[in-house]
């Protein structure tokens, strides 16, 4: 960004060596015609170059401060790799356009809790794509785990750019959660870019991975993640930890789960006040659906110097705590609804979730990004 600024800064002064090449030659010109006026023309012409050229000389010396510093306050924008629209979902879901083989679009849900990327049987069938002979993974959801087949995939595109011969695994998407989107870009795709999420502009952009990591930028909470890889493909979950009445609890950072949700052994922890739900509430995952327990709510969640306020979470006994060995020990899963409402960014190199604050949100100023 910077090394772009120092250039158009640059370009500036060059338009303005121009403006006042063409001052002098106006000048002269003048002169020609009415030398009594000269003098006087070529004053008021020295003087307004000199003031043009103070203040750019400042827009230079602004430029090449930049430069130098390489710390930003906005990203990148006109250098992302690709940009796609969003739209959110009753459950606070983040669903982008994709396409998938040419055709499309079609609407696939961010979701860092997904270490593979997923089409429902609907799409897979609507586009006629072959199931990989022998070729099944165990996929852990956040309701129940099961092992599901691979299809032929040979692009998958997000605005720009172009996922060649993705590995993709075809589900039923027979409950809640797969009847409102096509399929999930789960963390082996993501985790191919930095991911910038723009609650102003309602899109998502799709940034090279070394472009946000080389940099820091004010005015951006950084929270630090935890990166925990998950089998042999390279993919990973990633943790951090909030404050909640005045506990720290480990979190998962889950934006597939739209929800936050949280376990018995936090809630009885943290001395919740709970509202029993009735059965047929149910947490919609992408293979089935489990009734609700109960609601509380916080009145504060904390981390790196940002908070939120009231925020509501389900309580259930859901297999994801158990396969994440967190049945017995305090946890919670943070998901898209937290973070949807501001922008964010998720740099997977250097393992970093910045958020977009605004100054009378954050509760320590010497904990921004600067």
């Amino acid at each position: 960004m910077y090394p772009l600024v120092f250039i158009i800064g640059l370009k500036q002064l060059i338009v303005r060596i121009n403006t006042y090449k063409n001052h002098f030659e106006l000048s002269n010109f003048t002169y020609s015609r009415k030398c009594h006026n000269f003098s006087e023309i070529l004053s008021n012409k020295l003087s307004s170059m000199i003031t043009l050229m103070k203040l750019d000389l400042k827009i230079l010396s602004l430029a090449a401060v930049l430069v130098l510093c390489g710390c930003a306050s906005t990203l990148d924008q006109d250098n992302a790799l690709a940009i796609a629209p969003y739209r959110i979902l009753e459950d606070g879901r983040i669903v982008v356009e994709s396409r998938v083989n040419d055709q499309g679009p079609f609407g696939f849900a961010l979701d860092t809790g997904s270490s593979i990327s997923i089409v429902f049987d609907d799409l897979s069938n609507k586009l006629e794509l072959e199931v990989l002979p022998g070729q099944r993974v165990m996929i852990h959801g956040t309701v129940a785990s099961g092992g599901f087949p691979l299809v032929g995939v040979s692009r998958l595109q997000v605005g720009q750019e172009t996922w060649d011969d993705p590995r993709i695994a075809s589900l039923p998407g027979d409950t809640e959660a797969g009847d409102t989107i096509d399929g999930i870009l789960g963390i082996d795709f993501l985790q191919r870019y930095a991911i910038g999420f723009s609650a102003e502009d309602h899109i998502v952009r799709l940034y090279h991975p070394d472009l946000v990591s080389n940099r820091s930028y004010r005015g951006w909470a950084t929270i630090p993640l935890e990166r925990v890889n998950i089998g042999e493909s390279g993919a990973a979950l990633y943790f951090f930890d909030v404050e909640i009445r005045g506990q720290t609890v480990p979190a998962l950072f889950d934006l597939g789960a739209g929800l936050n949700m949280i376990n018995w052994p936090a809630a009885r922890s943290l001395r919740f006040s709970t509202v029993r739900r009735s059965r047929d509430h149910l947490v919609s995952g992408v293979i089935e659906s489990e009734p609700v327990v109960a609601r509380t709510e916080a009145m504060q969640v904390k981390t790196a110097g940002i908070r939120w306020r009231n925020e509501v979470f389900l309580i259930a006994d859901l297999e994801i705590f158990a396969t994440l060995q967190k049945s017995d020990s305090p946890f919670v899963i943070l998901g898209a609804g937290l973070f949807n409402q501001r922008d964010f960014v998720i740099d997977f190199v250097r393992n970093r979730l910045l958020v977009k604050v605004a100054m009378a949100e954050v509760e320590d100023v010497d904990k921004l990004t600067r």
